[in-house]
């Protein structure tokens, strides 16, 4: 039988009454608390019994203290005096149990009690609720940035739909939870000034729900990458949360412990903590970033890889699967040409970008020609549009209206999509014979997908060679 539980409360920092209720349960459950965790709540195991509960709040008490002030202990004694035992404290968060009947409360001022939890929220969580609802309006802002200028690859990336969800749960989570203290701080003061307490409440359902649509999302992520097939995101993927994000805790944790065990006074010790984790921190970012490179100068982070040689020189050619090659549209000997493909997936879109391209002395390569595309797999049907419209438009910018810009008048102009089996086709042109007949870059949009494919030869696609693009990424 186990002589210690922990518990994850989703208690809000304020909720003094739902936290006595809740601790008043537990004890008789047979568990009295005895340590308050960043994250857990530590029980150990009791008779079962019944016992009040005290949740009091001491503003002027830090994380960083090496232990109780004079001011602390001396209201430690007041309150041991009174039969109130200390069970366990966190910084400004102090709860006490009692064993007798009707104890006397420690707060016994309702003015005063509401002006201390002010002054603590003020001086702890405020703060940091504030700035990360700063911080949450700020990735809103930067998000629709990105949207705008690039509204597929950022409903495509399963890391930035993620990441999305995650600031804008703690955009409502903050929100909620700081309209909430406030309209009860409203409250409670009115109810203060007629000599009553008025009773505070967490959210926890919200929070729960938070917590499971979180899990969900973490989950979606860690799915989508691992079975993209994307060494370089996979790699990414496990070690930010396997090494970043430990490291970051134990190196905040590790200093803070390690200088309140030297005693150091509170504002030394998180000048040394907040320095000496950004320290650590960088240091860690700096050599998971330097092996990710490392590893990406040797391939170890790429797909199948081939080599040859020539005149005593080996080359190494990336060779990821692609749907459609080279090999499917021309003749010839494409044996020294890399396929480097990269992809996205979300729920929302999937996005693949593939190049072809020759690697070896230019001798080799009389013809020099190449083969890019990107197939754009639109999952919501609701998003066909949004898609069209960014990639009908997404070079607008590029021709400036000035007749000796390499650029001028070229845009997507309206082909024949039927040799494509498309619903529609553009093709990228300045419209004179001159220079838009040699461009053979085309725009293609089919029932759920959108093709962007550019074939670098002097000669315009064939209507077989038309036909296969439409078989290979058309999805027909």
């Amino acid at each position: 039988m186990r002589e210690t539980k922990r518990r994850l409360e989703l208690y809000s920092f304020y909720d003094r009454t739902g936290l006595e209720r809740h601790l008043e349960r537990m004890a008789e459950k047979g568990w009295l608390l005895e340590k308050i965790g960043q994250f857990f709540w530590t029980y150990r195991r009791i008779e079962p019994k019944h016992l009040t509960f005290s949740v009091c709040y001491f503003p002027a008490a830090s994380a960083f203290d090496p232990g109780p002030s004079e001011e602390q202990q001396t209201f430690y004694d007041f309150c041991a005096h009174a039969g109130w035992i200390l069970a366990a404290s966190n910084a400004q968060l102090q709860v006490f149990y009692n064993e007798r009947e009707r104890p006397v409360p420690i707060e016994t001022d309702p003015v005063e009690e509401v002006d201390t939890i002010h002054r603590t929220m003020k001086r702890s969580f405020l703060p940091s609720q504030l700035v990360l609802l700063g911080l949450g309006v700020l990735n809103a802002a930067l998000l629709v940035l990105r949207f705008m200028d690039d509204p597929i690859l950022v409903l495509a990336q399963s890391s930035s739909m993620f990441s999305s969800m995650c600031w804008a749960l703690v955009f409502i989570m903050v929100a909620v939870e700081l309209a909430g203290y406030f309209r009860w701080h409203a409250k409670a003061v009115r109810a203060a000034e007629r000599g009553e307490r008025c009773e505070t409440r967490s959210r926890r359902k919200l929070q729960i729900a938070g917590l499971i649509f979180l899990a969900v999302c973490l989950f979606y992520f860690l799915a989508s990458t691992l079975l993209s097939g994307n060494r370089f995101m996979i790699t990414l993927t496990l070690l930010l949360p396997l090494l970043y994000v430990p490291g970051a805790f134990l190196a905040v944790n590790g200093i803070k412990r390690f200088m309140k065990g030297m005693e150091a006074p509170a504002g030394v010790n998180r000048a040394v903590t907040l320095v000496g984790s950004f320290v650590l921190l960088c240091a860690v970012l700096g050599i998971i970033t330097a092996g990710t490179i490392f590893a990406l100068d040797r391939g170890w982070l790429d797909g199948e890889q081939t080599t040859y040689e020539y005149q005593g020189r080996t080359y190494t050619l990336r060779r990821d699967p692609v749907p459609l090659a080279l090999d499917d549209l021309l003749e010839g000997d494409f044996s020294r040409y890399e396929h480097r493909r990269m992809e996205e997936q979300s729920l929302l879109l999937g996005q693949c970008t593939v190049h072809q391209w020759p690697i070896g002395p230019w001798e080799l390569f009389p013809e020099r020609v190449y083969l890019n595309y990107e197939v754009v797999l639109v999952k919501v049907p609701f998003l066909y549009d949004l898609c069209r419209e960014a990639k009908l438009h997404e070079r607008d910018d590029w021709d400036t209206g000035d007749p000796e810009d390499v650029w001028y008048g070229y845009a997507f102009a309206p082909a024949d999509p039927a040799p494509w089996g498309a619903e529609e086709a553009y093709r990228w042109t300045d419209g004179s014979d001159a220079r838009g007949e040699r461009e053979n870059q085309f725009l293609l949009f089919y029932p759920d997908r959108i093709v962007n494919i550019s074939m670098q030869w002097d000669q315009p696609p064939t209507p077989a060679q038309m036909a296969v693009v439409g078989e290979k990424l058309g999805g027909l």
